[in-house]
């Protein structure tokens, strides 16, 4: 590939760097105050009461499943439909981007949490990062050593031992992720770290002095449980580590319950970071949260005041399930391809990169995240189904997607919203202009979740119907009727032009033209769009991976 551009099914919409508080938030200085403005703001007159039908077409095949391991289509009467849950989770995500509402790292919108990365080589930006990497954790403070757990502290140190290098390609070959540990008490044990390519040696722990313990913090513990990328051995698995009584022999101290050989950087008396082999992942010294700028606050967003904040109230919008409307078409049910986990390690595909640039990493100072991942429409009839049709570790069960063309009929009720509240709402319904297209269920990064969105607003009059039981005709007084959106929608956005910071404002409005390019189910017609949007493998020999191609920003993919 001759310009050396990232591709992949996803993209994001930038962040506004800013937050729109909610009215009802009023500066409050505490929860107590939060919820008795919420209140006055609930209870106030002229709020306003009803519902919006939902028309839901799908242009794409859709699954979503009963439960994790089911192949069939959520169809509890026997008949597909689609969950309040799946629409209101899919609307929530649109809103908070819609609304400017903070982004939480409490497993809500992202889990912060230190990141683990391994540089050894390659060219361009990733020789950028073995530099860093070798500048983070040289190789010549790099010792050898034993974790172990004492039961009674429950606190992790690491005991220094010796190690030798053995060369013999062959036997790293065969036992390649193994640990071979001598008889207990003589504290040796052979080591093979993964499989790679031109991997000759492997090593050998012995002489460890059980007396010099270094202590592990247990921040330090739990940054290595949570390195969710690691794709070797775990050190604090079960499977690896010596227990209770055979770490209790190993080691000779009947107050050790794990024991397991490793590498190791102390600083300062403590133990910075451990791994398996001497050229071990390591940890960023920032956080995710450390790069999501601008967009933390304890104050009251839209995305509360609507949706509910569990702690203080609950929501004050209603999904009902979709229901079928006429036939629904099946696929034949077959094994997916597999569905590829986020990495986040990819800083070049997760963080902001300047043009002309070095290469921004997890510990560039400043670096934002790119935002909102969301996925790109891909074109009816694209393949998701896997080659192979067996079973697999990543693919238990089999699917059974809707057709394209299959349509829904739902509702959102709604009460006592303010007019801007609902104008926030009405915007998401009409990101696409008139409609919404937008992905749902499972499946998106293959083709499958997109569906169109249609709403119609009916407002109830509840003093109307409180006045008058039956209506002119005769029948049971309703107190409905349907009204344009458009009134309310410039309620909201008066409130983002007046309230945002002005250089908040632009980027939000930078934000919502990303937005609008990714929810456009035309950009499926674009030339080339298959090409534009595939997902890259590590097998590719241009080496998009390794060698960390930048991924465009969304309105850079587009007709070139």
């Amino acid at each position: 590939m001759a310009d050396r551009i990232a591709t992949a099914p996803y993209n994001f919409v930038s962040l506004p760097k800013g937050v729109l508080t909610s009215p009802i938030d009023n500066d409050a200085a505490s929860d107590e105050e939060r919820i008795e403005n919420y209140r006055q703001h609930v209870l106030a007159p002229n709020r306003l009461s009803g519902r919006i039908d939902l028309t839901i077409e799908t242009l794409t095949s859709v699954f979503v499943g009963a439960d994790v391991e089911t192949e069939t289509f959520f169809s509890p009467t026997g008949v597909p439909m689609i969950p309040g849950s799946t629409i209101r989770g899919t609307i929530k995500n649109l809103f908070k981007i819609v609304t400017c509402s903070t982004m939480r790292g409490d497993g809500e919108d992202y889990e912060d949490r230190h990141l683990y990365f391994r540089a050894l080589g390659g060219k361009d930006n990733a020789a950028v990062m073995k530099k860093v990497y070798e500048k983070r954790a040289p190789k010549e403070y790099t010792e050898a050593g034993y974790l172990i757990r004492v039961e009674e502290e429950q606190q992790y140190y690491i005991c220094p031992a010796e190690y030798d290098t053995v060369r013999d390609a062959d036997s790293v070959k065969r036992n390649a992720g193994c640990i071979f540990w001598d008889a207990p008490r003589k504290g040796q044990v052979t080591c093979y770290t993964g499989k790679m390519q031109k991997k000759a040696h492997y090593t050998i722990h012995h002489a460890p002095n059980w007396q010099e313990r270094i202590p592990v913090p247990a921040n330090v513990i739990q940054d290595y449980r949570d390195d969710i990328s690691r794709a070797g051995v775990n050190l604090l698995g079960k499977s690896v580590a010596k227990v209770d009584a055979d770490a209790a022999a190993f080691t000779g101290d009947p107050a050790i319950d794990l024991v397991v050989p490793c590498f190791y950087q102390e600083e300062n008396g403590q133990v910075q970071h451990f791994g398996f082999g001497r050229f071990y992942r390591i940890p960023y010294r920032q956080s995710v949260g450390d790069h999501v700028i601008g967009m933390g606050t304890a104050r009251i967003d839209y995305t509360d005041a609507l949706f509910g904040r569990k702690e203080l109230w609950a929501g004050r919008l209603a999904f009902t399930d979709a229901l079928a409307a006429g036939e629904v078409r099946s696929e034949s049910a077959a094994y997916p391809k597999v569905l590829g986990e986020p990495k986040p390690t990819s800083m070049q595909l997760y963080l902001e990169q300047e043009s002309g640039a070095q290469l921004a990493h997890w510990d560039t100072p400043n670096a934002c995240i790119r935002g909102y991942k969301l996925y790109w429409h891909q074109k009816n009839k694209t393949k998701w189904q896997n080659d192979v049709q067996q079973a697999t570790n990543v693919t238990k069960t089999r699917i059974t997607p809707v057709q394209a063309g299959s349509v829904f009929h739902g509702s959102i009720r709604f009460e006592r919203l303010s007019e801007d509240e609902l104008g926030a709402l009405m915007k998401v319904l009409r990101i696409g202009g008139n409609d919404l297209c937008c992905k749902i269920g499972k499946g998106k990064s293959i083709g499958l979740g997109s569906v169109r969105i249609t709403a119609r607003l009916i407002r109830t009059d509840t003093e109307d119907s409180y006045r008058r039981a039956f209506d002119s005709t005769g029948d049971w007084n309703r107190a409905e009727r349907e009204e344009p959106m458009d009134v309310y929608i410039a309620a909201f956005d008066r409130e983002l032009g007046e309230r945002l910071d002005a250089n908040v404002y632009n980027r939000y409005r930078n934000a919502m033209a990303e937005l609008s390019h990714m929810l456009d189910w035309e950009t499926t017609t674009i030339p080339d769009w298959e090409k534009k949007t595939r997902t890259m493998t590590i097998d590719d020999p241009d080496q998009p991976f390794q060698n960390r191609w930048i991924l465009p920003n969304a309105l850079e993919v587009k007709e070139t």
